[in-house]
């Protein structure tokens, strides 16, 4: 086994196989109420993302064309668990695997007209991270959007939180032996 594949699932990328283990794992460990919880969570965040996506969309054509160091490159992008629980609770066709097939490979969604996921299938992280000039952009904004955007990114937090404490009772051990509810 790697280190790709021995480092924690929670925090480091999985390889594709990994990926879909994953997957079949919790499908076969959830009861019906858990997961009709995380298919109710799922949809709460797919709703506030959708919400949020114009906006990101706007400050992504305004920026990243001409940004040098795309965030989207960057090599520690990935899938965390919660995000992986998420997905699941979507109920929707998954994306291939993670997002890098390899450690050090780039982004296997990044083209270079913007990621190939709709934002509800893309890690978190590719939501809730403004660079600098999406920063700027933000700022300009009047004061009663922003503070709706940061109230949906709590809210998104929130029950992303909730999602991991109703899954990890349910999984093997392997896939949750580092985190920390």
């Amino acid at each position: 086994m790697s280190s790709w594949e021995e480092s924690s699932r929670s925090r480091r990328p999985l390889t594709d196989s990994g990926w879909r283990d994953f997957f079949r794992s919790l499908d076969g460990a959830l009861s019906d109420t858990t997961r009709a919880a995380l298919f109710e969570h799922s949809a709460r965040i797919r709703r506030a993302i959708e919400e949020l996506d114009p906006m990101m969309d706007r400050y992504c054509a305004q920026t990243c064309p001409w940004c040098r160091d795309p965030c989207c490159t960057a090599s520690r992008v990935a899938y965390n668990l919660n995000d992986m629980v998420y997905l699941f609770g979507l109920g929707l066709a998954l994306p291939v695997g993670q997002t890098r097939e390899h450690e050090g490979a780039p982004c296997r969604y990044w083209l270079s007209s913007g990621c190939a996921l709709p934002r509800i299938l893309r890690p978190y992280v590719c939501t809730w991270f403004f660079c600098e000039p999406h920063m700027e952009r933000f700022f300009e904004e009047p004061a009663c959007v922003q503070r709706h955007v940061i109230q949906t990114l709590q809210e998104i937090r929130r029950l992303r939180t909730a999602m991991l404490a109703l899954a990890l009772p349910h999984l093997p051990a392997p896939w949750c032996e580092d985190v920390v509810p």
